[in-house]
């Protein structure tokens, strides 16, 4: 009786098994024909009795298949039989591994997924490239939420044989979760392999768009692989956009394209392809960020009166203030004109400028240049510059400039100095081997004397004179640094400020040669001058404070006395940045305009510039304004027959140009008023300022990418 019972279990057993086995090759056998669009091929038969054929597929029913098998047509039933497809048959697996995987259908349908899970990863271990354990994985772990997992698997089962597994719901199901979780690069990759491995695939039209719109918006700006996903990106939505016209996302997308090129300094396509845009959405809310975007581009190419009719017709068309503005600093930057080397310059990268009556000196990094600019001309004088370029071992790399009606003085890296005598016509070299310092880094010169400033010490030349040029540096003299970075000269003392922050002084009217050390209060440690001016009755200096992540201006009378220091920007932590700050100071000759009744002028505070809003922030005024001064002068003055007392004059009023890599304005010294006067854009890249000048009524800028100029009436 137990034998019986046995035999009967043993057979119901069997059956069950039988059953599961058929009905795993009814499921296999529908979902090849529902991807046979995909190309499969070749079929691999397993039968109960552990035999394998394998074949070319020719067709089958619900009952029976056919297949060719070594050049014969095999009509077989479909019971008994397990089939699988397959478009490579270097991708069948052994037998061992098709038993694992056997066994791991098995137990999914006894519902034990964690053993089902062992037994397909030990197909894949046996058999690494078993795409239908590999699809078997990626479900258990979608099931569990294991994505990243789950995504593993499905890219697996799509390098390997794609086109009998339909991927899509899975991919796309992945990729939606994630991008609804803000994970934008696991979604990216989800929807690439679609694309790539379904192209013709219905949702791929939107998933371009999609994925083109997170590669240039989301991941681009969290990675520094900027330029790569840029143009991924770029890529996809120009093809989305040729294949797929008709779609929402095109307007969005052809905007886009648009602005990338103009980023990427694709300039021409840039213009060609916003043009488009604007023609065909004239009423999107993006067509004024597209006409804005064009005045850019054609400020970047030169073409400043193109550049100005796009910000006007914007600048009078939209109703919003932020458009409005940018608007109109682009309208103002117009006023700007960048000379590069398609204007004679030997180099973008301009390092020193010198004015000559109405001629411009500019030194590159790659030899100096003459220009005449009198009348807002641009014209090249080249025969002296070739000569000064061609009297040194290699063409010179130019760091400072000196003129005037005689001579002019032109300082190198590595080469040492050039002079030019103008009367003459005669070139004198001042080179390394005969034990001039290499690199000059700055040059003032008067009457009686010239200086240079060098890395290894400063240089005194005195005019009317046979002896050689004086060397002063910590060895042999008493100078208190060697690495000087600029000079100043009035008519009582020399002022160089070093690399590390020293300032010295030499006093002129003394016999003995005297170098000091200039202190002030307002100059506290840690600051570093950049360079120096002199304003009618006033000296002037930038300066930077790297340990403060600041920078600003001193001001003081010739003699270093009654100074103050003014904070410009803070919180700067680029380098570049912080020592980018020059100064230039000229007489304030606009009229004094006093009503009738009205009050004096209260203390108008100097700016703090906050590095974030780049805009002037009111703080306390360390200089009162000269109008102030006037006023209280003429109260004293009014009192004098009794007190017999007058105030010291007030300093003469000045308009102060303030040049940085951000910004670019004025300061009036007797009202207290500062004006954003812009700060050149249209030089193409980053923007690094190394000289500064003011002359003719135009301002004169040095940068690495050219010099930019503009009226200042």
């Amino acid at each position: 009786m137990l034998h019986q019972m046995s035999k009967k279990n043993t057979h119901t057993k069997k059956q069950k098994i039988f059953h599961l086995f058929l009905l795993i090759t009814l499921i296999v056998l529908f979902v090849y024909q529902q991807h046979q669009a995909y190309g499969q091929q070749y079929v691999i038969v397993d039968r109960e009795n552990g035999d394998r054929l394998t074949g070319t597929w020719r067709g089958g029913t619900d009952t029976h298949f056919e297949i060719e098998y070594q050049g014969e047509i095999l009509r077989l039933p479909v019971t008994g039989h397990r089939l699988s497809f397959t478009s490579d048959l270097s991708n069948v697996a052994d037998r061992t591994a098709a038993k694992y995987f056997r066994n791991g259908l098995m137990l999914l349908e006894l519902g034990l997924p964690e053993q089902a899970k062992n037994r397909f990863e030990a197909a894949i271990e046996e058999f690494p490239k078993y795409p239908d354990a590999h699809y078997q994985l990626g479900l258990l772990y979608k099931v569990n939420g294991d994505n990243t997992n789950a995504l593993e698997r499905f890219r697996s089962v799509a390098i390997l044989d794609a086109a009998n597994f339909d991927l899509v719901p899975h991919f796309r199901e992945l990729g939606d979760a994630a991008l609804a979780n803000e994970a934008y690069g696991e979604a990216v990759e989800n929807y690439r392999l679609i694309l790539q491995y379904y192209p013709d695939h219905e949702s791929v039209a939107g998933l371009s768009y999609i994925t083109g719109f997170l590669l240039v918006e989301q991941l681009a700006d969290d990675n520094e692989g900027l330029s790569l996903l840029e143009n991924e990106g770029l890529s996809l939505l120009e093809s989305a956009i040729k294949q797929y016209p008709d779609m929402l996302s095109h307007e969005k997308a052809l905007f886009l394209i648009g602005k990338l090129k103009a980023e990427t300094d694709q300039l021409e396509d840039a213009l060609h392809t916003l043009r488009g845009f604007i023609l065909r959405y004239p009423v999107s809310e993006r067509v004024y960020d597209a006409r804005l975007t064009r005045a850019e581009v054609n400020l970047k190419l030169g073409r400043v009166e193109e550049a100005g009719n796009e910000a006007a017709q914007v600048h009078d068309m939209s109703v919003d203030e932020a458009v409005r503005e940018r608007a109109k600093q682009l309208l103002d930057q117009t006023r700007w004109t960048v000379y590069t080397v398609a204007n004679n310059l030997p180099d973008n990268r301009v390092q020193a400028i010198a004015v000559d009556g109405t001629r411009l000196w500019v030194g590159t990094a790659s030899g100096v240049m003459l220009f005449e600019t009198a009348f807002n001309n641009w014209i090249p004088i080249p025969d002296v510059p070739q000569l000064i370029n061609s009297s040194t071992k290699a063409v010179p790399d130019v760091r400072a400039i000196a003129v005037n009606p005689d001579e002019v003085w032109v300082g190198t890296r590595f080469q040492g100095a050039v002079h030019y005598n103008k009367r003459t016509g005669e070139i004198q070299t001042y080179p390394p081997t005969d034990g001039f310092p290499a690199w000059v880094k700055d040059i003032k010169m008067d009457d009686s004397e010239v200086w240079f400033a060098t890395d290894v010490g400063v240089i005194r030349k005195i005019r009317g004179t046979v002896n050689p040029p004086i060397f002063y540096n910590r060895q042999q003299s008493f100078i208190q640094a060697d690495n000087i970075e600029t000079l100043l000269l009035t008519p009582t003392t020399v002022w160089g400020a070093s690399a590390d922050g020293a300032i010295v002084t030499f006093n002129r009217e003394v016999e003995v040669e005297e170098w000091s050390l200039y202190n002030s209060t307002e100059m506290r440690t840690g600051m570093t001058v950049v360079g120096f001016d002199i304003a009618e009755d006033q000296l002037l200096c930038t300066w930077f404070n790297a340990d403060e992540q600041s920078n600003g201006y001193f001001r003081a009378d010739l003699d270093g006395v009654n100074g103050k220091s003014t904070t410009l920007h803070t919180g700067i932590t680029d380098e570049i940045k912080l020592r980018r700050i020059y100064i230039e100071g000229v007489l304030d000759d606009s009229p004094v305009v006093v009503e009738e009744n009205e009050a004096p002028p209260a203390d108008t505070p100097e700016p703090l510039i906050d590095e974030a809003s780049q805009s002037p922030a009111e703080v306390s005024d360390p200089l009162t304004p000269e109008s102030v001064l006037e006023t209280e002068a003429l109260e004293v003055e009014s009192q004098t027959e009794v007190l017999e007392i007058r105030p010291p004059p007030p300093p003469t009023p000045l308009v102060l140009w303030i040049a940085t890599n951000d910004l670019f304005y004025t300061h009036h010294t007797r009202s207290g008023a500062w004006e954003d006067t812009m700060t050149p854009r249209i030089v193409a890249g980053e923007l690094i300022i190394h000289a500064f000048a003011i002359s003719n009524g135009r301002v004169w800028i040095a940068t690495d990418n050219g010099l930019a100029a503009m009226n200042i009436q």
